[in-house]
């Protein structure tokens, strides 16, 4: 059931920005494609909430939450709100990566993608420490690049265009931007250990604060 479960989890996760993709693209949106689009912000919002039980205001941004969802499935709203859902959460989530990856590199931090390598592999040689910041530098680049096409696509190109880009190749593009710079890795550090994709992010979610406490430390 485990294997089974993962199966279906990862063919979830393909079908997802197709299926909102011909949402996007229909006329008329209904409110059982606009649950199924917020569905996954409203996962990821209990979880945000449930992290914040004890704190004063998170009650306020619950209730700010639930007015904004009811506002968008109410009314004439729902292709409007199906737009800017869609819009708005892909660049929210480069925007964040931009910061969590673009943090790093400021003076007297250590870039991620060398945190997550030394956690992996222990001390670095140091071509691989210059190596693994220029990496982190790349990452930044392609969140900064992800925003700006999809705000020109947005203003100059047809809807379809648009939405084809955030959803349909978003996954794709993700995937070649990995396969792409563990490919030149491979090529011109043999003898580094390998690492999966997989593996590093088990590793940076076990220790996400222990960069905080390792550089307090130093």
């Amino acid at each position: 059931m485990g294997r089974l479960g993962k199966i279906l989890l990862l063919l979830a996760f393909i079908a997802y920005p197709i299926l909102l993709h011909i949402f996007v693209l229909k006329e008329e949106v209904k409110i059982a494609h606009l649950l199924l689009v917020f569905a996954p912000l409203l996962a990821v919002a209990a979880w945000v909430l449930f992290r914040m039980v004890g704190k004063v205001w998170w009650p306020l941004l619950a209730l700010g939450f639930a007015a904004a969802i009811y506002y968008v499935v109410t009314g004439n709203h729902g292709r409007i709100g199906l737009l800017a859902v869609n819009g708005l959460s892909h660049a929210s989530l480069n925007l964040f990566l931009l910061w969590l990856f673009g943090r790093t590199l400021l003076p007297g931090r250590e870039p991620l993608i060398s945190q997550i390598s030394r956690r992996i592999n222990g001390e670095l040689k140091p071509e691989v420490v210059e190596y693994t910041r220029h990496v982190t530098i790349g990452w930044c680049v392609y969140f900064v690049v992800q925003i700006v096409i999809s705000l020109l696509l947005y203003l100059f190109t047809p809807l379809a265009a648009w939405s084809f880009f955030i959803n349909v190749l978003n996954l794709p593009l993700l995937i070649l931007m990995f396969v792409a710079e563990k490919t030149y890795r491979t090529m011109r550090f043999p003898n580094h250990p390998k690492t999966s994709i997989m593996k590093a992010i088990e590793v940076y979610s076990k220790d996400f604060a222990a960069p905080k406490k390792a550089d307090s430390e130093r």
